[in-house]
């Protein structure tokens, strides 16, 4: 292997005044990182380019003869090597390197370990997260540190934010759930062969959106310049955003049988009145888990639902996500209301007390739930979730000619062309309302 020349600069880089080795390796070394980087503690490029090419001839020769677990193991071994060439480099470089070794030591950086408990830390003095949200962003770190290592953050180049994405393709669903990878490293179970469900393009993209926030912070806070993460995703194909369909009138007769639902509230009555409520307001599976008995309130003389995040425990999607969506008469007279004073008599409880949040989301159970219910009652397309009430909802409200500036108040859209607020006096209550009861429910009428 030649090692002069042109390829020989590869070898080394320099980082404000001091050149450090950088040795890309064979891809058996260690697969978590394929580069060799070691500060040379020199100055001069003249020097620096010396101790490179020794170093160089030394690795690449050694490991023909020789099997290394990890980088670490190498760049130990190097820095033994480092010394013996800095002895044999020629008088005049090295009375000029050691003068720069005395008068500026190189310094010792923060690794992307400790940034990142600044930024935890940080995180949450601020409130920048809410309790889940803090949590996730943990866990997604944690991870992201067992799959790439620590390292300075100037060492954390483009090439290892890809092959982060790479290995969070490769990492499992609910790893931290499962009793089978009990005790089992992260990078082990993705090594192993083992046969298990990987985690979606939908979740690979929201880690990679984490970490990157987390690169933002560093680089906002000058630790780095630029943000490696900064674009990296993985490609979702146009028709994978219309993956979820909307529910046929068909569907919905099955999913809205009132004697197959109240069979399934036996065990959780929040099984019941999730559907109804999944069918009549077209909220999310997250925004009606976390509802409180104070949201079920009474507006210009209708009885409403307020999707908002005045509580500690519950979040909203975007800002336009906080909104007013009037109560079905059906509901009304299935006992809604009265079950939300039964469920929190304080007036200001959750209304699923019985929901336990896991990792952040009180949906958890209940989706988890509904997939197989929904199997159970025949509908056997994976397309077809409990978000599919909210294609349904809005099918169904555009269907029945309702003003789409009032569909997008319902659903918590975004609407440029219209100003209001959320409580304010020009909410229009009963436009909502009648546009709730154009809501076919007729199987809730059985």
């Amino acid at each position: 292997m030649d090692h002069s020349g042109g390829p020989l600069l590869a070898y080394i880089t320099r980082r404000e005044t001091t050149y450090y080795l950088n040795l890309r390796l064979p891809k058996h070394v260690d697969f978590m990182r394929s580069t060799l980087r070691l500060s040379l503690g020199v100055t001069e490029r003249k020097t620096a380019l010396f101790i490179a090419s020794r170093l160089a001839y030394k690795v690449f020769g050694y490991l023909a003869d020789h099997q290394f677990d990890s980088v670490g193991d190498l760049k130990r071994l190097c820095k033994e090597w480092l010394k013996e060439s800095l002895s044999d480099i020629p008088e005049r470089p090295l009375r000029a390197t050691s003068t720069a070794l005395r008068a500026t030591p190189p310094k010792k950086e923060p690794t992307l370990e400790k940034l990142a408990k600044l930024y935890i830390e940080e995180g949450k003095r601020t409130g920048a997260w809410r309790e889940g949200n803090t949590q996730d962003v943990e866990r997604v770190l944690r991870d992201f540190f067992e799959l790439i290592g620590d390292r300075t953050p100037q060492d954390f180049t483009p090439a290892d934010a890809r092959l982060f994405k790479e290995l969070l393709k490769r990492c499992p669903q609910y790893f931290g759930l499962r009793p089978e990878f009990s005790g089992k490293p992260l990078r082990e179970i993705i090594g192993s062969g083992i046969e298990y469900t990987p985690i979606s393009t939908t979740t690979v993209n929201n880690r990679l959106r984490k970490v990157s926030a987390f690169f933002n912070w560093c680089m906002q806070n000058k630790y780095i310049t630029e943000n490696p993460l900064k674009g990296i995703k993985v490609m979702v194909a146009v028709s994978a955003k219309e993956a979820r369909h909307s529910f046929t009138p068909a569907d919905l007769n099955i999913l809205l049988d009132l004697q197959a639902l109240r069979k399934e509230s036996l065990k959780h009555v929040w099984r019941f009145w999730l559907v109804l409520l999944g069918r009549t307001t077209g909220a999310r599976m997250e925004e009606l888990c976390q509802l409180h008995a104070d949201d079920i309130t009474t507006i210009q003389g209708s009885a409403c639902i307020r999707i908002s995040d005045t509580h500690a425990d519950q979040k909203v999607k975007t800002p336009s996500s906080r909104r007013i969506i009037p109560i079905h008469p059906q509901m009304i007279r299935l006992g809604f209301l009265e079950y939300v004073h039964r469920a929190a008599p304080d007036g200001v409880s959750r209304i699923f007390p019985e929901l336990i949040a896991v990792r952040g989301q009180l949906g958890h159970a209940p989706s988890k739930w509904f997939g197989r219910y929904k199997q159970k009652q025949g509908i056997t397309d994976p397309r077809k979730v409990f978000h599919s009430f909210r294609h349904t909802f809005i099918d169904d409200l555009r269907e029945a000619g309702v003003q789409d500036s009032v569909i997008k108040r319902l659903v918590g859209h975004e609407d440029g062309s219209v100003t209001f607020g959320l409580y304010g006096s020009r909410e229009p209550i009963k436009a909502m309302a009648d546009a709730i009861n154009s809501i076919d429910v007729t199987p809730l009428s059985t």
